[in-house]
């Protein structure tokens, strides 16, 4: 270089490479992940705009996230292979090159290209050296990125493609399949968790166990595959009702659902418990153009660090508010 200013600073460089590789490499919730990803892939290429497409299924791509001029989103929509595609999983190697109007859906239907831009595509090699999917993103035409550049690019895709397996196959140990929901062995295992935190600090812990009114009898009107629809549906009533990356829900058997709620008192928790049975009560779930309508009843227990009890002891007293609420008439909260 003939300006000495002009020389890259390895010292921050590998700083921020370190620092990509912890917020990377300890992650495990998709979402998360796949943002921390790209961010960390624009913070290396200078690039605005991004791509996160995966191989799901053998013959099926989905760009699984996109940041745009900062902002991230997650369309979860299948694109088309490409040529041009197809080239980099075959032959496994990043490369730069002009962008194909087909591939402008990459990048959010982008109307206009400044400065030349071009398209890189750098695939992520997990193990077995198999490719599962690629980060694509736009480069400025006047500033091409560097060697160094590169290699770090490939250094930072490797370690994103096997945090995506460590993420895929940590979701298929710990998420119910039919719900999405923790299974019964994660949550007693995130529950012991929480008591030790609690025997070690002061704090409050909270449990809210729900159960389908007459769900049986529902079973026996419409049928069981409507009753996982249910299921599937009042599961992501849960998720939008719950705090993110600090609550806990659970599918505890059947057509029970747990939430364990982190640092919640028995008023929070109480609070919790009746928004979510408001919300079940309220909403159609579908029956063909027909709504039905579903009511849970739901049980709360509550314990702080000078009150505690064993995981047993703990899912016992809550299971027996439930019951409390089942025997009082259902569609009710009890504590």
């Amino acid at each position: 270089m003939d300006n000495p200013n002009d020389a890259p600073d390895f010292e921050i460089m590998f700083q921020t490479l370190r620092y990509a590789a912890r917020q990377i490499v300890s992650e495990l919730d998709p979402e998360l992940l796949a943002y921390h990803a790209l961010e960390m892939v624009a913070d290396f290429s200078h690039s605005n705009n991004l791509s996160l497409i995966l191989n799901k299924e053998p013959t099926t791509l989905r760009m699984a996230a996109n940041l745009k001029e900062g902002h991230f989103s997650t369309p979860n929509i299948e694109v088309d292979w490409t040529d041009s595609l197809k080239k980099v999983f075959e032959t496994k190697k990043a490369c730069l090159r002009n962008i194909e109007d087909d591939e402008r859906c990459f990048f959010l239907d982008l109307q206009t290209l400044e400065n030349d831009a071009q398209i890189y595509c750098l695939p992520l090699i997990g193990t077995k050296n198999k490719v599962g999917g690629l980060i694509i993103f736009l480069v400025n035409g006047e500033k091409p990125l560097t060697a160094i550049q590169e290699e770090i690019l490939a250094v930072l895709t490797t370690m994103i493609a096997t945090t995506i397996e460590n993420a895929n196959l940590f979701q298929l140990a710990t998420l119910d399949g039919l719900t999405g929901l923790y299974v019964r062995r994660y949550l007693d295992i995130r529950l012991q968790e929480e008591l030790a935190r609690l025997s070690r600090a002061d704090g409050n812990l909270a449990l809210v166990m729900t159960d389908i009114d007459y769900f049986k009898k529902f079973n026996d009107t419409y049928g069981h595959q409507q009753g996982d629809v249910i299921l599937q549906e009042l599961a992501q009533i849960f998720r939008n009702a719950i705090r993110k990356d600090l609550d806990i829900p659970c599918r505890f058997g059947g057509e029970e659902f747990v939430v364990i709620l982190p640092s919640t008192g028995l008023e929070g928790a109480i609070v919790f418990a009746e928004r979510l049975r408001r919300k079940c009560e309220s909403h159609p779930f579908q029956y063909g153009k027909e709504a039905l309508h579903v009511t849970i009843s739901a049980g709360v227990a509550a314990i702080d660090s000078n009150n505690l009890l064993s995981k047993d002891e703990f899912l016992k007293s809550v299971d027996e508010k439930l019951y409390e609420a089942k025997t009082s008439g259902r569609n009710k909260v009890r504590f």
